[in-house]
């Protein structure tokens, strides 16, 4: 993800939060309090706990939810007003350090606790002094300079009224950013700008990311890759082709489905060859998660049948032939299939449209590629996980374009990128395989051998589902769901394009704005 959309986390999802951040640290060192992280991690964590409080009162009746919501709804559901103090999350720097910090040092706002000013490192977060930094946090002060909570509340330790938060949220509440057009603005230059001249701090020396800790598996150079100027070009192009594919269906704002298909099936023409890029990179990030799912039907199969084969076996574990065998064996689906087919046959059998999946009302080869992703999802069987890869193999088969060549070949830190597992089924198809030995192969190849390597770097903690142990292979039940995907992005790009005003509801549709459409005009010409 950080090579897609860098800067913006999977709960980076407010666009206010953008301001109201940056004025938090502009109005930390206009009182010159004491230069520390852990002083400094109190008073955001304080004032983030005041302003949920006040959004949760907000008098125009939205339904945002602030950093903290859940502790916070107990506050005000179950006490009388005025309510008491506190801090919004327990975790340092409260929602700041788990969802914006990194965000905003990314996007050229804030400069980290560890960043140089000449020789000597700063010992806590400040903005940076530039024009963007700067209008960030002087609108959202703006809004909130006549409030009794900025002029009286703010520092005190009291319990607060509800009153002065009433007052509060009327102008500084998450739903007033449309109503801010100047804040507005600063909050989009943030995302979407660049500074004329560098910021005088350099970033810090390396130091954990938030974006590389939220990746995963995903190799965490990925972040370091994307260079300042790069990464604000890859996050406009991103956000433009996300308003591209509103335009095309208003379901991708509130449906992941939706927003999966469109990603991998965009509206067409696309406007340019950037466009192109771009859609082809996304493209490819859907595609990976359809294998994902698809290897997981297989994956969970395959450790199911371990343990009813172990149990028989009284708990001595199995031979290797026996492994084998079992891999070979597991096409009773459904959909049935038998193990001495030709897999050149079922992939022309589905090429055809002669096979469905159960719950699937059209042939695999006419439905939808999420629709197929959530089909071996839900019938989780190695033999709907088959079909589904192959048909994946089908329908990228020959795709040269650039941001899907650049997208499919990374890898993650276990597995090898989408492009080397399609083209080693090319290798394998070509052996003239049946089911049977498609199975295996899969099993043996991207199973067996990986989940070892991971569950032992895992240790001390048992992770192991199965594990090789004096020349027999033992199973654990240890767990045999199915891994989730990682997230994907939709909530965040739904949000935040929403509170900057780049679409809107018309009778419960998403509708492009003529911002929407302009942004997409500049960006993607």
């Amino acid at each position: 993800m950080p090579r897609l959309l860098p800067g913006i986390l999977e709960l980076s999802r407010q666009a206010r939060y953008f301001s109201f951040h940056a004025y938090l640290l502009d109005k930390y060192r206009e009182l010159r309090l004491p230069a520390d992280g852990n002083s400094l991690s109190t008073f955001i964590k304080a004032r983030e706990w005041e302003y949920g409080l006040a959004v949760l009162n907000c008098p125009h009746g939205c339904e945002y939810g602030p950093v903290g919501a859940q502790s916070l709804r107990g506050i005000v559901n179950n006490q009388e007003p005025p309510y008491p103090r506190g801090q919004s999350v327990e975790s340092a720097f409260g929602g700041y350090g788990l969802y914006y910090r990194s965000p905003l040092a990314e996007l050229g706002i804030v400069a980290r606790a560890g960043t140089l000013l000449g020789d000597t490192p700063i010992t806590v977060d400040v903005l940076y002094g530039t024009d963007r930094a700067r209008r960030l946090a002087s609108t959202f002060r703006d809004a909130v300079a006549g409030t009794e909570y900025a002029t009286s509340w703010m520092l005190t330790t009291d319990p607060i009224p509800r009153d002065v938060l009433v007052e509060y949220a009327r102008v500084a509440c998450l739903c007033q950013l449309s109503e801010r057009r100047a804040e507005r603005d600063a909050v989009h230059d943030a995302l979407f700008g660049e500074d004329p001249d560098p910021p005088l701090a350099p970033a810090p020396a390396a130091q954990p990311s938030d974006d590389a800790a939220e990746a995963g598996e995903e190799d965490a150079a990925d972040i370091a890759a994307v260079a300042t100027g790069a990464a604000v070009t890859q996050r406009r192009r991103s956000v433009a082709h996300y308003l591209t594919l509103i335009d095309g269906d208003p379901q991708v704002v509130d449906d992941e489905g939706a927003y999966r298909e469109a990603l991998w099936s965009p509206p067409l023409p696309y406007r340019s060859a950037d466009h192109e890029r771009v859609a082809g990179q996304w493209a490819g990030l859907v595609a990976k998660d359809v294998w994902q799912d698809a290897l997981c039907s297989i994956w969970s199969e395959f450790c199911r049948a371990g343990i009813r084969a172990s149990l028989t076996g009284q708990g001595e574990g199995l031979t290797w032939e026996r492994v084998r065998s079992i891999a070979r064996e597991m096409v009773g689906g459904p959909p049935a299939l038998t193990a001495d087919l030709a897999t050149a046959e079922l992939v022309a059998r589905v090429a055809d449209g002669g096979i469905s999946l159960p719950g699937v009302e059209l042939p695999v080869q006419d439905a939808p590629l999420e629709v197929l992703r959530a089909a071996t999802d839900t019938i989780d069987t190695a033999t709907s996980g088959l079909i589904v890869f192959l048909e994946l193999h089908r329908r990228a088969s020959g795709r040269t374009d650039p941001g899907w060549i650049l997208s499919s070949n990374v890898r993650s830190n276990w597995q090898p990128s989408l492009a080397t597992v399609l083209e080693a089924l090319n290798t394998h198809l070509s052996e003239a395989p049946t089911v049977a030995d498609t199975l295996w192969w899969i099993v043996h190849r991207f199973i067996v051998s990986v989940h070892e390597r991971i569950a032992y770097s895992k240790l001390p903690e048992h992770t192991f589902r199965f594990r090789w142990e004096d020349g027999r292979v033992r199973f654990f039940n240890n767990g045999i769901g199915r891994f989730p995907l990682a997230a994907i992005r939709n909530e965040p790009l739904s949000r935040l394009t929403a509170d900057l005003g780049l679409w809107d509801r018309d009778n419960n549709d998403a509708v492009l704005t003529d911002r929407g459409r302009a942004f997409i005009a500049e960006t993607l010409p």
